[in-house]
């Protein structure tokens, strides 16, 4: 007998009074009702077996009642009886019952009790335990278990034993419930004839359960040699990462040496030419500032033959000095030395943003197959089952850089026009650039300080937002970008979104004190200030964008410090909070033709499409497909492809991004 199967799991000792849980597991009734109060609430929806954590349902009762309506385990508790009596000094139980320390001779088979010599008589003195049949507790100790093991008792008659089952209400029943209960049941057999008519079902069940525990055994042990795989892995792929640094690094450190000892060669060539240089202008100044000092005397003191004399003797020195003299008239410039990186490496820091890709294959943990974009020759690769991630690359990786700009671009405004055109606010360069539907530059216009966002009030007209003066500026795109007017606001305004069914600017204002939205009218007048609270605190901690949906009734709110995007009315109910643990610091937002929106998630490289419901409909991009610190997000005005813009720290912020729907 295996001690194990008849021990507590959580007392560790032989089990007393077991039951068991809906696993199956078993333990004592009295351990389960201490786990559950030192552990648990007072009131329970479902407990978690302590040996295979599977729930049990718990029905919100207290531990102590769920605790005594679990079911007894009959054969376990029987077991566990029998390996006591075989194994151990047993005492006598109706003197234990009296506090009185007995040891046992006989067993009694009915009762299950053990015996002393002076309980024997008396138990075979009673009318009703005269007939039990007894044994001799050394001939229990050598006899075998399964001629001990004694049946389970009916419930509802105390030591009657079930030796039938009813068929019709499928249940083992007792000789007392055959006449009574179920005296009328057409379908009741003994127990040994319901056993002998079930054996093929017995040897089914069996056989499942052995195969279930093979497959449960193999998938184990192969997931806990992963497990060892998933380090030895992650050990040899960081040795190739750091490989190919390190293999970066010896290129750069060569390409430095290089360039550092041409640098030095020409430090040594321009110091050889400036002090010969040097040497030869103070020879030149002795000389002059002696012939100044000799004319100087001999005017002074010499006579006229001396005068003649040092005349010539100065005439032949200059003449002969003219043409060094000459070379320094005018004042040599040092060279400007300049350097200028390469253009495969400037392009490189420009575009690199990973070391490489890594690939989850079917092949097993660590394959390194690479990953191909979906494209009409391979995309009857991408099957249902295919474990392996497809990545979504861009159509389209554009340079929104001009030959005028002197800083890094910084998109953090997109706009699509009714043309198709894009017009972008670069606020890196403190500019508005406009490109047509093919991405080539049309013309750009210059702020003379940095744009946030942009909106389209009607045809070709459009509003940007300028932080920094407290206003927003109003546009006509034609052949070039020009000014109709500019309307002031009372804070700086970030995000902006005009619902041109009813004539009102919507504008963000995260520096506010509080954070608040403002509603206003076309020609700028403050309406309302929108700064809604939840259990006391403020709705918006950090709103950066905001969009009007297309009605103009509800507004869309990013919220960069909360991590959400709420959707609120103008009367400032709250429709919906949008969260998900892939969403953080959400900024740009684009709404599409369904009412729903794509949000650009910063802190999590995402971005995110969701319904008008605000129920996440797809994670369209994350990191894996190269997107680091998304910023702004528009959907092209035929609603067919967005673009994206990055955020200067992802090192790709002179790049945007399209993608089609």
């Amino acid at each position: 007998m295996d001690q194990e199967f008849i021990t507590c799991r959580i007392c560790s000792r032989p089990l007393s009074d077991p039951c068991y849980l809906e696993c199956l597991h078993d333990f004592c009734k009295q351990c389960i009702k201490d786990d559950l109060t030192q552990n648990l609430s007072t009131k329970l929806s479902a407990y978690a077996c302590p040996v295979c954590k599977q729930l049990t349902e718990t029905k919100n009762t207290t531990p102590e009642k769920w605790a005594e309506q679990l079911p007894v385990s009959d054969f376990v508790g029987a077991l566990t009886e029998v390996h006591k009596l075989k194994n151990e000094d047993v005492m006598c139980t109706p003197c234990k019952r009296k506090s009185k320390k007995t040891t046992g001779s006989k067993w009694c088979r009915t009762c299950h009790e053990a015996l002393c010599s002076s309980c024997i008589d008396v138990h075979a003195s009673l009318k009703t335990t005269m007939k039990h049949s007894m044994m001799d507790l050394h001939e229990v100790k050598l006899s075998g278990t399964k001629s001990l093991i004694f049946g389970p008792n009916c419930m509802n008659h105390d030591q009657q034993s079930l030796s039938s089952f009813c068929e019709d209400h499928n249940e083992l029943i007792c000789s007392l419930c055959n006449g009574e209960k179920h005296k009328q049941c057409k379908q009741i057999r003994t127990v040994d004839e319901e056993v002998k008519a079930r054996n093929y079902e017995l040897q089914e069940v069996s056989s499942k359960s052995a195969n279930q525990l093979q497959i449960v055994q193999k998938a184990l042990k192969s997931s806990l040699s992963s497990l060892t795989d998933v380090e030895t892995t992650r050990s040899n792929l960081t040795d190739k990462i750091k490989s190919v640094r390190k293999r970066v690094d010896e290129i750069l450190t060569k390409c430095e040496k290089k360039s550092l000892e041409e640098l030095e060669r020409i430090e040594t060539d321009l110091r050889g030419k400036l002090e010969q240089d040097v040497d030869k202008l103070e020879s030149l100044n002795e000389e002059s500032s002696h012939t100044n000092q000799l004319l100087e005397q001999v005017k002074n003191y010499g006579s006229n033959a001396h005068i003649l004399q040092c005349l010539q003797q100065v005439r032949e020195r200059s003449n002969k000095n003219s043409t060094a003299f000459e070379e320094y008239r005018e004042v040599k410039e040092l060279p400007k030395v300049t350097f200028v990186i390469n253009r495969q490496l400037d392009g490189l820091m420009r575009t690199l943003t990973s070391l490489g890709d890594f690939s989850i294959g079917e092949n097993g943990i660590g394959s390194t197959e690479s990953k191909q974009p979906k494209t009409p020759d391979n995309q009857d690769e991408q099957k249902p089952g295919n474990s392996e991630r497809r990545f979504k690359r861009a159509e389209n990786v554009v340079s929104v850089r001009t030959p005028s700009d002197e800083n890094a671009c910084v998109i953090s405004g997109i706009l699509s026009l009714p043309n198709l055109d894009w017009l972008f606010c670069d606020k890196g360069n403190r500019k508005l650039k406009l490109y047509n539907d093919k991405f080539r530059m049309k013309t750009e216009h210059i702020l003379e300080q940095p744009p946030y966002d942009i909106t389209l009030l009607g045809d070709q007209i459009v509003a940007v937002t300028i932080p920094d003066e407290m206003k927003i500026s109003i546009f006509k795109i034609l052949a070039g970008i020009n000014l109709q007017e500019e309307i002031r606001t009372k804070d700086r305004s970030y995000g902006i979104s005009y619902s041109s069914s009813e004539s009102k600017f919507v504008v963000t204002c995260p520096f506010g004190s509080p954070a608040s939205l403002r509603l206003l009218s076309r020609n700028g007048e403050e309406l309302m200030v929108l700064i809604q609270e939840e259990d006391h605190q403020s709705l918006f901690l950090r709103p950066l964008y905001v969009r009007f949906d297309t009605s103009g009734n509800s507004i869309l709110v990013s919220d960069s410090q909360r991590n959400r995007v709420t959707s609120i009315t103008r009367s400032v109910y709250r429709r919906f909070h949008y969260t998900h643990a892939n969403l953080r610091s959400p900024r740009g937002l684009a709404l599409d033709s369904e009412g729903g929106f794509l949000v650009a998630g910063w802190g999590s490289d995402t971005v995110h499409r969701v319904d008008a419901g605000g129920r996440l409909k797809q994670e369209v991009l994350s990191r894996h497909d190269g997107i680091i610190s998304p910023q702004a997000v528009a959907l092209s005005y035929d609603q067919t492809a967005f673009v994206l813009s990055l955020d200067e720290s992802s090192c790709r912020s002179d790049f945007v991004l399209l993608f089609s729907l």
